[in-house]
């Protein structure tokens, strides 16, 4: 085991026994139910076919996840190169700018899902929290990284796209969630995160295949940046015009087998 293997070995062993000493079942738990039979009827009549929840704002919520996913996996493994070959500053200070989106990327979800609650209680439709907000901060995130190699400030630049991006997880999960029976809920989230992890494979191969066609790392760096934002900007584009979960909950629902 290498020294940074370690401390995460003993950190993921400290979380388990803290995790096994104080969980309890959630209220979904089957010993909450009362009756096995009637919980058994249920499922049968409040489930869909799987094409049913294939609705525009799974589809469309997918493309936004996938194409953030892809970047992140860029930006996790490329950007403290790039800031380092292509723009010219030292690894110390690559490193401490390579901290900035991380710190962002951490305020970030809680602030938006504390803004979606705050919305929602206040009655505004769930299209503007779980759809118009994730995607114009999507947009932000892609244009940021397009316009990377042209600004002077690219650890803010990188920190504000960054941050913004990443509300598209939990804002873009909710949405999903809010259009399938809960019976189905884990496997319509299972299948939504699976393919939006796959952009983790496709983003750093595509990268290190535009910097291997570069004659420059550094405009080689560039130019990933810049496809990937484009690609996230699509996504972007997509969420804005489908992503709607009320109006796809209401399609669900006229497709359930009990209807």
């Amino acid at each position: 085991m290498t020294s940074r293997g370690l401390p995460m070995c003993v950190v993921s062993l400290v979380w388990v026994m803290t995790w096994l000493s104080s969980w309890s079942p959630g209220s979904y738990g089957a010993e909450h139910t009362v009756d096995r039979g009637a919980r058994q009827k249920s499922v049968r009549t409040h489930t869909v076919s799987w094409s049913a929840i294939r609705t525009p704002t799974f589809l469309g919520g997918l493309a936004a996840a996938f194409s953030f996913y892809t970047l992140v996996s860029v930006v996790l493994t490329w950007l403290p190169s790039y800031f380092e070959v292509g723009l010219g500053y030292s690894r110390l200070e690559a490193g401490t700018m390579f901290g900035f989106p991380s710190l962002v990327a951490l305020v970030a979800p809680f602030g938006t899902s504390y803004l979606g609650d705050r919305l929602m209680t206040r009655g505004v439709s769930s299209r503007i929290h779980r759809g118009i907000i994730p995607g114009a901060g999507l947009l932000i995130c892609g244009l940021s990284m397009v316009c990377l190699p042209v600004i002077g400030i690219p650890g803010a630049v990188v920190a504000v796209g960054y941050g913004l991006g990443k509300m598209v997880f939990p804002l873009l999960n909710a949405a999903v969630s809010e259009i399938c029976p809960k019976e189905q809920l884990a496997g319509t989230l299972g299948v939504f995160l699976a393919v939006m992890s796959s952009g983790g494979i496709v983003g750093p191969y595509l990268a290190g295949r535009i910097v291997d066609t570069v004659d420059s790392p550094g405009a080689g760096y560039a130019l990933a940046f810049q496809v990937l934002g484009a690609v996230a900007i699509i996504g972007a584009i997509t969420a804005l015009l489908t992503v709607n979960p009320p109006r796809d909950a209401q399609r669900v629902l006229a497709g359930r087998s009990g209807a």
